[in-house]
């Protein structure tokens, strides 16, 4: 029996008519001495490539949609972060943007082609399938007699597997494989450590209590907008998520804004409404004209015009007190969650602590930034050269640092309240270890003087003996100096920024859990010196009592 199967006959009864005419022009062809010589060696070249394609179809076909999918995401990436965008080229290494790309891509891969291993694995059972059903098919099978039961029926041909079975199958495990990563990969697009406050965050908007979720502390929250129409909701949504974590009674918001034109105070000016029905102390200020923007805004005319208008957003604080912190935020965008991590960082064991902002160069505010000794950083990840600093920021923990402000900052508000209004006990009543050295405005004072006793403090321009520095840089220097208040730390994990692309870019991407291990285990550190964040000229950077001056003039 099985031997009859082995010499089975395939007959062909009824040839299509169209393949007549054809069959015999090819056997024309074919027969022809002159013909001969020139069409069978193409017909045998066209054929032996037909084969090795069809041979090799599994490998060369998924390559196709591979190179158009990869080419769809590096284009989007391309029309984001244009390369002649003003981006600087170390803060985007290409070996990171294109592990980006690849993570995109090949789970859209993997899920195109699953999809068409089973369509065509669908397509090669069918088929035959439909075939036998088909009535009058072009072949039938003829059996020898012998091989026919006595019973009359037809004894059946064992089956095997095909190859391509398990092939296909094989194929469609990998394929779902790779497209099963990609709904993990964006499942845990975010970093645990960046929303581990957002549960208490959403507990807090659903019970909603005037005393808040969080430990009492009152917070005076401050922050000034000049055509900020883009940012502002967003900002307005997560600060008003602040506040209900904070409780509605612990709140003080002032706001100032000035010289607008896109729609940035009347915005204001409806979160007014929203405030007073949230029973929130507040004090917003549009369209305000008090400090007068100078003509030049170069040099000390705009530190002196910026430290005015701090001043002013926090006048409601020096004139009545009452809170313990201070929350300062630039038109930064950032989550609710970030906000309450800035103020939980060590535990609340801090004199001033700052977020890290972040823009196509990488670390932002490289002008206010001091390492823990006073040095220049970089703006490019780790972001620290001394070895405390760049583990901390590789570990995701506060880095210690000598001054910061990188886009939203908390500080103690003790400092900036006039003596009648501080609270006892909270700042030193010892002499300073060190007397003020002889370039601070407020030099000389008395050597018994103590922080309790220190005249407030106030946002300011650069003495004409100190380097020139940002009003944001000569806060924290001043708290040192003239309070004694080290405890300074920058929060890595308080990503902000200006907008929305890098927004995404670094509070998502670049914290991948994927990303940050490519980062961590190969991308090169060696060069950042190369790359320290200067403004001015390297050759003339010098040292003052506030530690690595910028050469801006």
């Amino acid at each position: 029996m099985q031997d009859g199967w082995r010499n089975m006959q395939y007959a062909r009864l009824r040839p299509r008519a169209a393949a007549k005419p054809l069959a015999r022009l090819v056997a024309a062809a074919t027969t022809h001495p002159v013909i001969s010589r020139v069409v069978s060696p193409v017909v045998w070249l066209l054929s032996f490539v037909v084969s090795i394609l069809l041979r090799t179809a599994f490998l060369t076909l998924p390559t196709v949609p591979l190179w158009y999918i990869y080419n769809y995401f590096n284009d989007y990436w391309l029309f984001y972060f244009p390369p002649d965008s003003g981006m600087f080229v170390p803060a985007w290494p290409e070996p990171r943007t294109q592990l980006v790309v690849l993570m995109a891509t090949i789970p859209s891969w993997g899920l195109c082609m699953a999809v068409a291993v089973l369509l065509w694995s669908l397509v090669k059972y069918l088929f035959p399938w439909v075939m036998r059903r088909r009535r009058g098919g072009d072949y039938e099978m003829a059996i020898p007699m012998e091989d026919v039961h006595p019973n009359g029926r037809t004894p059946k041909a064992p089956r095997s597997r095909p190859a391509y079975c398990s092939l296909s199958f094989a194929c469609f495990v990998v394929f779902l494989s790779m497209a099963l990563s990609g709904v993990y990969m964006f499942e845990t697009y975010e970093n645990p450590l960046d929303y581990r406050y957002r549960p208490a965050v959403a507990a807090a908007l659903k019970n909603p209590t005037r005393s808040g979720h969080h430990d009492g502390t009152k917070v005076f929250i401050g922050a000034m907008f000049t055509n900020n129409i883009d940012i502002l909701p967003h900002w307005i949504k997560e600060f008003n998520k602040v506040i209900y974590y904070l409780g509605t009674d612990n709140v003080f918001v002032s706001i100032v804004e000035s010289n607008s034109w896109d729609g940035t105070a009347e915005a204001l000016d409806e979160w007014k409404g929203t405030l007073d029905a949230m029973g929130v102390a507040h004090l917003i200020r549009t369209r305000d004209q008090t400090v007068k923007r100078p003509g030049d805004m170069g040099g000390n005319n705009r530190i002196d015009f910026l430290a005015a208008e701090r001043n002013l957003v926090l006048a409601p604080l020096v004139e009545k007190g009452g809170y313990d912190v201070v929350v300062f935020s630039n038109d930064v965008l950032i989550a609710a969650e970030s906000v309450i991590e800035l103020l939980q960082t060590k535990n609340g064991e801090w004199d001033m602590v700052c977020g890290l902002d972040l823009a196509r160069w990488g670390m932002y505010d490289a002008w206010v930034l001091r390492d823990r000794l006073g040095n220049l950083v970089s703006s490019l990840w780790p972001y620290f050269m001394d070895d405390v600093g760049m583990q901390a920021a590789m570990d995701d923990e506060p880095v210690p640092v000598f001054a910061c402000w990188n886009g939203i900052v908390a500080f103690r508000a003790e400092p900036l309240l006039p003596l009648a209004l501080r609270t006892p006990g909270r700042l030193s009543t010892a002499p300073l270890a060190s007397p003020l050295p002889d370039t601070h405005p407020a030099f000389p004072q008395p050597a018994a003087l103590t922080p309790a006793q220190t005249p407030p403090l106030a946002f300011r321009s650069s003495a004409p003996r100190e380097c020139f520095s940002s009003e944001s840089f000569l806060l924290p220097y001043d708290l040192r100096r003239q309070f004694g208040l080290q405890r300074m730390y920058l929060n890595p994990r308080v990503i902000n920024s200006y907008e929305w692309k890098y927004y995404v870019w670094y509070r998502y991407v670049t914290r991948h859990w994927l990303v940050a291990w490519w980062m961590r285990h190969f991308e090169k550190r060696e060069w950042m010196m190369e790359a320290r964040m200067v403004v001015g000229d390297p050759k003339r950077v010098w040292k003052w009592d506030g530690g690595e001056c910028h050469p801006w003039f």
